[in-house]
């Protein structure tokens, strides 16, 4: 049984995130959770009221990290490599998309707050995308990058990296490298 505890907001999105990769928005249950950080059930309705506050709280932290990460991308750096860091950052934080859309699926004891963050999830991909686009058009601008392939194509081959599901066997800087391999030279064999 487990005991009572105090728990950081880490080591609780930690175990979040560990049990979503394993078992999906359905095996997410304060009694595995409670099992994974060795803490009575009781301990984790202190932090949160139910499974649903749990993974909005936790859609909103990763959501926060993912944005800073984008930010602090260096306005030094030319558009193409921007756009690699970008996409590795996407990639390292594609579970925002399977907990956005879970949030979408599940009833949450606080609709408003679930509402708010779904809202708050659109606009920050609509931002991101913007950005992304405008870094497109700056490598070919600067000829870095052909006009020939459209910036909606690269953009969404990009921006829907995350639902590629080889990633998770090679990882995301290689499928990152990959992707900007394929992106910047094709996959002729003089392209390499």
């Amino acid at each position: 049984m487990g005991r009572k505890k105090s728990l950081t907001e880490e080591e609780l999105f930690k175990a979040t995130r560990e049990l979503l990769k394993k078992e999906g928005i359905h095996g997410v249950h304060f009694k595995k959770l409670s099992e994974i950080l060795d803490v009575g059930r009781s301990t984790l309705y202190e932090y949160y009221r139910s499974k649903e506050d749990l993974l909005v709280a936790y859609l909103r932290g990763i959501m926060k990290e993912m944005n800073e990460r984008i930010e602090a991308i260096s306005c030094q750096l030319p558009a193409n490599e921007k756009l690699k860091q970008l996409l590795f950052i996407l990639l390292d934080h594609a579970q925002i998309h399977q907990v956005e859309r879970m949030i979408r699926d599940i009833q949450t004891s606080n609709e408003e707050v679930a509402s708010f963050y779904q809202s708050k999830l659109a606009a920050e991909h609509r931002k991101t995308y913007d950005k992304m686009v405008h870094w497109i058009e700056a490598a070919k601008s600067e000829n870095i990058w052909g006009e020939k392939v459209d910036t909606g194509i690269i953009a969404d081959i990009i921006f829907h990296a995350i639902l590629f599901p080889y990633k998770s066997k090679i990882g995301n800087q290689e499928m990152a490298d990959q992707l900007f391999q394929l992106i910047e030279f094709g996959i002729q064999k003089n392209g390499s």
